[in-house]
């Protein structure tokens, strides 16, 4: 190879070196500010309107795809307590749908009707000057239109559309504007809810620690079962509670039988704190109400209070919601609105009797028993007491003075037959009829003639 190949091909893998150097060093210097692309740096915050949202008197909403609705404000007073716990009362806006004031409703919810979007700022400029024919890309050719009525100003108005279909954001036009822009999803998102999703499923509260109010009776008639549940109050078991196992009240009907405590509350109290599952139809007209199976209702709860109030309570039919879950139609006598109701949630539907009942036939404490008589067998045991405990009872045993061995195991005696306990309940016409003489009886007189 001669001298001058040598240098040709040299000089050629010379070029070739540096530029491949200078490409390197192309593609790693820093870029020009002025000339990024990347999407942080070239969106356009732009503030879209401000308001102190205790001004915001009053929210529009409407929706060609949904409900039309408005919210206005209402200064409440409220009962607080400072850092110091003081009580002390202060005005609190809050927010009514209007047309909707005698249905329950979620004013926390409809507060953000006002709070989200008191001051906002949109993520980015998306187009400015859209033609009318463009504005379906961002779906605002038929917008969600929220106008903001605020004290002492002119009102907001804007159109909301489409989901963007990157990050979490919404597109948005002011009134009167044609300039797309995209604002966080989660700020306008109270807009795009309906009056369902506003209104509240609690019916009637808990009954206060403080509130004296005595349920007088509860009726449940049912139209699966030929007889009636009724179940009243009982003033001796209010005096005479003898641990709390006995509720106050006991059933009548459909047989006469004392009720436990913690089984039977959801029978005789579940009109308090009665709390629906969804919103179905406000406002129903006839066909709504025949179409849920009210109008021949199948449960109807009446509950009477000693304050003369009567309160009424309907189930109709099932149905099934979106997720498969089988709820009852249901209403409350006084607040017009068809609910669903999940069975889990009541217990009228599907109450049986055994399972409410006290299992005691005796139910009375042992120093307050007066006189004890026991037939069975050929023999009769009779005890009278006189006195409040162990220590001070006079205890007679077919007539003759006991001492204190003879005192305890009358106590004793009185303890066995607390054991006795209902093992079935017999229903009326399933009752067999009773013929003859008992095998046992027992007679019971309480010393102060207030219970047999």
């Amino acid at each position: 190879m001669n001298k001058t190949l040598k240098g040709i091909i040299g000089g050629s893998i010379l070029l070739a070196m540096l530029g491949g150097v200078f490409a390197y060093l192309k593609l790693t210097e820093p870029e020009d500010a002025g000339e990024s692309s990347s999407s942080a740096e070239s969106t356009v915050e732009t503030e879209l309107w401000h308001a102190y949202t205790d001004d915001i008197n009053q929210i529009t909403v409407e929706n060609p795809n949904g409900d039309n609705y408005t919210a206005i404000r209402r200064m409440d007073e409220t009962k607080t307590t400072d850092m110091e716990g003081n009580e002390k009362t202060e005005e609190v806006a809050n927010y009514y749908l209007k047309g909707y004031e005698k249905l329950p409703m979620n004013t926390t919810q409809i507060r953000l009707l006002a709070t989200r979007a008191g001051s906002v700022t949109s993520t980015d400029t998306v187009a400015e000057d859209v033609s009318e024919a463009d504005l379906a890309k961002y779906g605002l050719d038929q917008p969600v239109v929220v106008t903001l009525s605020v004290d002492n100003s002119d009102d907001i108005k804007f159109r909301l559309g489409n989901k963007a279909p990157v990050g979490d954001d919404r597109y948005i036009a002011m009134d009167g504007s044609n300039t797309v822009y995209t604002v966080s999803d989660f700020t306008v998102e109270p807009y795009l809810d309906g009056i369902k999703d506003y209104l509240g499923t609690t019916l009637t509260e808990e009954q206060a620690e403080d509130d004296n109010t005595v349920i007088e009776s509860v009726r449940i008639e049912r139209k699966d079962l030929d007889y009636d549940f009724y179940f009243v109050r009982d003033p001796y078991y209010e005096e005479n509670a003898n641990g709390g196992a006995m509720a106050v009240h006991v059933m009548e009907e459909p047989v006469k039988s004392l009720l436990s405590a913690d089984r039977s509350a959801d029978a005789t109290h579940g009109l308090y704190g009665l709390t629906a599952a969804e919103v179905l139809t406000p406002f129903p007209k006839a066909a709504d109400l025949k179409k849920a199976g009210l109008d021949d209702p199948f449960v109807t709860v009446t509950m009477k209070t000693d304050d003369h109030k009567t309160t009424v309570f309907l189930l109709g039919d099932t149905y099934e919601n979106a997720d498969g879950e089988t709820r009852y139609y249901g209403m409350l006598k006084g607040i017009d609105c068809i609910y669903g109701f999940a069975p889990d949630a009541i217990a009228y539907e599907d109450l049986k009797a055994e399972t409410i009942i006290s299992r005691n036939v005796i139910d009375m404490y042992v120093w307050d028993i007066g006189k004890l008589e026991v037939e069975g067998g050929g023999e009769k045991l009779s005890f009278t007491v006189q006195g409040e405990s162990k220590d001070d009872a006079v205890v007679t045993y077919n007539g003759k003075k006991q001492d204190a061995d003879g005192v305890e195991r009358y106590r004793l005696f009185y303890s066995y037959l607390l054991q006795t306990k209902a093992e079935d309940l017999i229903l009326p016409g399933d009752a067999p009829k009773l013929t003859g003489d008992p095998l046992a009886r027992v007679q019971i007189d309480r010393q102060d003639g207030k219970r047999s």
